[in-house]
């Protein structure tokens, strides 16, 4: 995947990717306050930082790899538009995931249909023993849910996000998003309670 990475990254600004390494020895806020100068090089940088969590948390909404990859793009590109909305003081990522994460629902209201991904990269099912019908079965009751649990099972088993991240990514008291996530794991294993995979998610609490 970090090829698949680079490769990314290389397409949204390939003439400065030489430069963005050198600058990914600054701090998040020093790379951020040279890209709200227009600093493209410096921006680059940060598609580096993040280009794989956006890769596969859009992956976790649409289930297409291509349709992730382009997603996660134009998120970049939107966010270079947008810096100077964005305040240099606090986190990057939390205000990049909003518009990651609209992208992807316009996306899913376009389409409204999913087309199936191999999942063994994808952390939620780590054993080899997993054929493509119970993965397939996996997706279709993620798809299940509420979009706001869907969200919180990407973020939290997809990318191993903390309760604490999650709760500044979304903006939301860490008590609400241990509250979401424990009923979002609720639902989802009524819906997959006869597949014995679903104790593998609960066993990663």
């Amino acid at each position: 995947m970090a090829e698949q990475t680079s490769v990314c990254a290389d397409r949204l600004f390939p003439e400065s990717r030489g430069a963005a390494m050198n600058k990914e020895a600054l701090s998040e806020k020093e790379i951020l306050l040279l890209v709200r100068k227009g600093d493209r090089e410096a921006y680059q940088a940060i598609v580096v930082r993040y280009m794989q969590t956006a890769y596969y948390i859009a992956l976790g909404f649409v289930h297409n790899q291509e349709d992730a990859r382009d997603l996660s793009q134009d998120a970049f590109i939107r966010a270079f538009r947008k810096i100077k909305q964005f305040d240099p003081e606090k986190r990057f990522f939390p205000w990049f995931y909003k518009l990651l994460k609209n992208l992807c629902l316009d996306h899913i209201k376009r389409r409204r249909r999913y087309n199936e991904v191999p999942l063994d990269s994808v952390q939620v099912i780590k054993e080899e023993k997993e054929d493509r019908e119970m993965k397939a079965v996996m997706w279709r009751g993620i798809e299940e849910l509420p979009f706001e649990q869907r969200e919180i099972i990407i973020l939290r088993y997809f990318r191993q996000y903390s309760y604490q991240e999650i709760a500044e990514i979304l903006g939301k008291p860490m008590g609400t998003v241990m509250s979401s996530l424990f009923y979002a794991k609720k639902k989802l294993k009524v819906i997959l309670k006869k597949y014995l995979y679903v104790d593998g998610i609960q066993a990663k609490e």
